[in-house]
């Protein structure tokens, strides 16, 4: 019986004075380790940064982006700010989609998507790359300019820079003739000519074959009237000024004179 009260009295409550003291014990030691495990990774060598990784760019060098990202190689990974980084990514135009992680001890990886040039525009006497969505994406050398994309001339705009967007309603359009005509003749037009808003004229490479169009359905609607005409001209060798796709349900071949 008296190793049972012994027992009993061992199994009495500690005091709260105690119980509390080991609690500041446990999490003064924790808060210790943990100061100096942070500590170490905010100072230590081992999580400098020693390589950035660039995935997902096609237009843009590796190089590019990095110096872009302002990322400074030897700097600790945890005093990188992720969000400064990201924003100055943002001021090239040609980058849309875009991550940036650390991948602890030494590596920062930049995942991206490339913005892609839909079209060229001529603007203040300079040719501009731009994106579908409209955003300018570079300039292009006059002698070096080509037709393998569209080109949009006739853009009421005095002069633009590179990262502004275009957000005319005449532009929208245009691309959208354009493209429309690329559905039903591929390779057949690669030029558009802003007449007026409601007014656009679509031409082949060297400006022989030119048809007038009010907007992107007609392209669409009278696809078959348009291959007949075209399929016309060349039979009987017409020398046309354009074609006409303005009216309602049928189009017009202006010949020459």
């Amino acid at each position: 019986m008296k190793m049972f009260a012994e027992r009993e009295e061992d199994k009495k409550p500690q005091p709260l004075g105690i119980k509390i003291s080991k609690i500041l014990i446990f999490y003064l030691i924790i808060g210790f380790l943990g100061w100096n495990f942070f500590n170490f990774m905010f100072n230590s060598k081992f999580c400098n940064i020693e390589e950035v990784i660039i995935k997902g760019n096609s237009y843009l060098s590796e190089n590019e982006i990095f110096v872009k990202s302002q990322i400074k190689l030897g700097k600790n990974i945890f005093k990188l700010d992720l969000n400064k980084v990201i924003s100055s990514l943002k001021e090239e135009p040609w980058i849309g989609e875009l991550k940036v992680k650390r991948v602890i001890p030494n590596k920062i990886i930049i995942s991206l998507e490339e913005r892609r040039a839909a079209a060229i525009i001529y603007i203040g006497e300079e040719y501009f790359n731009s994106s579908k969505e409209g955003i300018v994406l570079s300039k292009i050398d006059k002698n070096k300019r080509g037709f393998n994309l569209p080109l949009i001339l006739g853009l009421k705009i005095a002069e633009i820079k590179i990262g502004q967007k275009i957000d005319t309603t005449e532009f929208w359009t245009a691309f959208e003739i354009i493209n429309s005509a690329e559905v039903i003749l591929p390779k057949k037009f690669c030029i558009i000519k802003i007449l007026a808003p409601d007014d656009f004229m679509i031409c082949n490479e060297d400006d022989t074959l030119k048809v007038r169009v009010n907007k992107p359905e007609e392209i669409i609607n009278k696809e078959k009237l348009l291959k007949e005409a075209l399929e016309k001209i060349e039979n009987e060798k017409l020398l046309v000024e354009y074609i006409d796709m303005s009216f309602k349900d049928s189009l017009i071949i202006k010949v020459k004179k």
